[in-house]
Formats: C-alpha cells, sequence, structure tokens
C-alpha cells in the first residue's frame, strides 16, 4: 500500500490558531477532529479523479482507499491505496469475469473473438495483448474469487503469467494534482470548523428565556 498525505496551510490559519490557544483551546484536538472529518471527504474526491482514468465501479475504488485515522498519539491521517497492478481482467468487457459476484470452478471459454479488455471509460474495447503465436486465456485464481486473463511465456507446464492493469497508486499518482489542492483547502476549512465547535464546547452560550 502506498499512502497520500495533506498537510494544512499554517500560515493562513496562524492567527486563528494563536486566538484559539489563548482563550484555552486544545489545537492538536482541533487538528485530529479536522484531519478525521477530511479524509472521507478527500477519499470521495480521490475515488472520482481516479474513475475519470480507468474504468472501475465507485465501491471497488472506495474499498481499496484505506483511510488512517489521527489519533492523540498520532496527529496524522493518510490515505492509502494498493500499490500491486490490478488484474487486467478487472477491465474485461464481460461483466461476469470483471466483477466479484460469481464463484468460479472452471475458466470459462474464450470468445471466439478473442479477449476484450478496456481500461479507459472512454474509447473503444481492445484485445487483451498475447506474446508472438501465444494467445491469452482464461485461469481461475484466489480459490475460485477470480479469473486471471493469462499468457503463456515458454513452453513448459509453469511457463505462464497474469496480464496486469494499472495499479490504483499509479492512477491516484496521476490525478493527485487535481485532487490535493482541494484536500488541503479542506483540511483549512475542517480545522476552523473544528476550533469553533470546541470553543462552543468548552465556552457554551448562556441560555436565554
Amino acid at each position: 500500500m502506498i499512502s497520500h498525505n495533506v498537510t494544512v496551510d499554517e500560515v493562513a490559519v496562524k492567527d486563528a490558531a494563536s486566538l484559539f490557544e489563548f482563550v484555552g483551546g486544545n489545537s492538536e484536538d482541533a487538528l485530529r477532529i479536522a484531519i478525521n472529518k477530511t479524509a472521507p471527504k478527500i477519499r470521495t474526491l480521490a475515488s472520482k479523479a481516479i474513475r475519470t482514468q480507468v474504468r472501475l465501479q465507485a465501491s471497488y475504488v472506495g474499498d481499496r482507499l484505506v483511510i488512517t485515522k489521527a489519533t492523540r498519539k498520532k496527529l496524522s491521517g493518510a490515505i492509502a491505496t494498493p500499490s500491486r497492478g490490478l488484474l487486467l481482467s478487472r477491465f474485461s468487457t464481460d461483466p461476469l469475469i470483471a466483477g466479484e459476484k460469481v464463484g468460479w470452478i472452471r475458466p470459462p471459454l474464450v470468445p471466439s473473438g478473442g479477449i476484450r479488455v478496456k481500461i479507459k471509460p472512454s474509447g473503444s474495447p481492445k484485445g487483451a495483448p498475447g506474446e508472438g503465436a501465444n494467445k491469452p486465456f482464461y485461469m481461475v485464481l484466489n480459490k475460485g474469487a477470480n479469473v486471471g486473463i493469462m499468457v503463456r511465456t515458454g513452453t513448459g507446464r509453469k511457463d505462464i503469467k497474469a496480464l496486469y492493469g494499472p495499479s490504483l497508486s499509479q492512477v491516484f499518482n496521476t490525478v493527485r494534482g487535481e485532487v490535493l489542492p482541494e484536500a488541503g483547502a479542506e483540511l483549512q476549512a475542517q480545522l476552523l470548523d473544528a476550533m469553533r465547535y470546541l470553543l462552543v464546547k468548552k465556552f457554551p452560550p448562556e441560555a436565554t428565556l
């Protein structure tokens, strides 16, 4: 897993933080709250950005953007993405092969027109790549949980390999420039809101009749 961190513009919140601490506020508590409220919003932004580049379901991407929350002992949070490439079968034009709702006992037959995949949301499907005269074929993987698109690399029984597409971390790295500025702005807004919340909690307004 590769993690991506977001930081707040300390200069932009310096005056507010100074006033907050002057009246007895705990900046570490405010930062922890802000980080943990920001992280899910950034996960949603990252998922949307990733899905502009690769044809994947929102639920699939969201489940693999793992949030590490900030704690009192560790005032930092992160969103981690898998570094391993996704099975190319995840991009199959056959929804049964691309999905996760089928338990496989034996691999499906290769269509007469060959195995087709579509990685990007736009454009046309393409044939899965082979090596020389060796055409790709299907194999059941992970105890029947997935079907992989395989290709032979030699003449031996073990001379085969699974074909992979890009990893989520690779895709996120291509769109992080779009996500991180908004992430920083969101963290700053959440930090200021957390300061307000903690002050109201510490000094509740007097009730009026």
